[in-house]
């Protein structure tokens, strides 16, 4: 897996069409694990590269992310068969993106052709882009929706952490409690 940190506006243009991702992925709980999994099974279906874009923290400075980075990418690289993933620089730049810029990008470097996402995932300035301007962008034949599963959740987790239920943690991860910070 090629992993490459950069800002928004200097992502390589890549060779071949993809399958991509986007999303903080910050407590790579259960729901997360399905969206990466159902890239790379796109992405080897339809001979795309597949892609995972996530950030190197929240656009909100208060806002902790379970999992350190570096955790997060060899869990990643280990539990996947992912062939890129891209860390995007939380920067003035990338938070005043609008949402045709944003598929704009991904479009003409990353050639995406297919992307998998939750259906509450909200992307470009002030969260203008929703499932349903990515349907217009790309086609509804390219765009693998998963449901999003209110039970489960980052938010949830963490106040599982502040209770010291690891064992209910555990459960919401699927993953080795050594994982978070």
């Amino acid at each position: 897996m090629e992993i490459v940190k950069t800002t928004i506006h200097h992502i390589e243009e890549l060779n071949k069409n993809s399958c991509v991702t986007v999303g903080m992925f910050d407590a790579l709980h259960k729901y997360h694990k399905l969206i990466i999994a159902k890239t790379a099974e796109l992405a080897k279906q339809f001979d795309l590269s597949s892609i995972v874009i996530t950030f190197n923290h929240k656009p909100t400075k208060s806002a902790e992310t379970l999992i350190q980075e570096e955790k997060k990418i060899a869990y990643i690289k280990e539990n996947f068969n992912i062939d890129k993933l891209i860390i995007l620089y939380v920067d003035e730049q990338l938070i005043n993106t609008s949402k045709e810029a944003f598929v704009q990008i991904l479009k003409d470097k990353l050639k995406v052709i297919k992307m998998v996402e939750g259906s509450d995932f909200r992307f470009g300035y002030q969260k203008a882009g929703d499932i349903n301007y990515l349907i217009e962008s790309f086609g509804i034949d390219n765009i693998f929706i998963f449901e999003r599963d209110l039970s489960v959740s980052t938010s949830k987790i963490k106040k599982l952490i502040e209770k010291y239920k690891i064992d209910e943690v555990e459960k919401e991860l699927e993953v080795d409690i050594n994982l978070l910070k």
